[in-house]
């Protein structure tokens, strides 16, 4: 039988997002309004910072002259407290033992990396955006880890962004929402060991 590949998001799915939490505690620490710097992150800086275009030493430059009250330092300290193990981050674990578990996220490798070292030894393929050059829901993206698996493997693909999810299906992938509860964990762990127990 065919190994089965699981695809996680890291954002929302293993670790916290840095939406809201992050740009809130900034914003907080600025005294700036949310809704404004979240507007112009969005519009001068987040397609590019995700896709490897601008470096995060730019993105470092941009919020200090965005929120010149808040040290790079203390902005990195706020990102580095932002990136919490959620519930399923314990499991994947004992998922690489049922199927190769793999990483397809939009964020930076230099943020992400912690989270990846610490999973090193059960994790296959890693595609991290700011890496590849591209960012979900781009098909590049998808094709980026689509083109390292198994041909024909069964794969299962979490992400807590619908459009995500649907890009992801029209690989061929199946397709899991996360919620913000945690209840997917027990629709991956049904679909893992599906033909397991046969």
């Amino acid at each position: 039988m065919m190994r089965k590949q699981l695809v996680l998001d890291a954002g929302g799915v293993i670790v916290t997002n840095l939406t809201p939490g992050f740009w809130t505690m900034v914003a907080d620490a600025a005294r700036v309004p949310y809704p404004d710097i979240r507007a112009a992150y969005k519009t001068e800086l987040r397609d590019g910072l995700w896709t490897g275009a601008v470096s995060e030493a730019d993105f470092w430059r941009w919020l200090g002259d965005r929120c010149p009250d808040v040290a790079e330092r203390d902005a990195r300290e706020l990102l580095r407290r932002n990136l919490r193990p959620l519930p399923a981050f314990e499991r994947v674990a004992a998922w690489s033992r049922l199927a190769d578990v793999h990483l397809l996220s939009n964020h930076r490798a230099e943020w992400l990396a912690p989270v990846v070292e610490q999973l090193r030894p059960y994790l296959g393929h890693v595609v991290i955006s700011s890496e590849a050059g591209a960012s979900k829901p781009a098909d590049a993206m998808f094709a980026a880890l689509r083109d390292r698996l198994a041909p024909d493997a069964p794969v299962l693909y979490v992400d807590d962004h619908p459009d995500n999810l649907a890009a992801g299906e029209r690989f061929g992938w199946t397709g899991l929402l996360a919620d913000d509860g945690g209840r997917w964990t027990g629709e991956a762990d049904a679909w893992l060991l599906q033909d397991h127990c046969e």
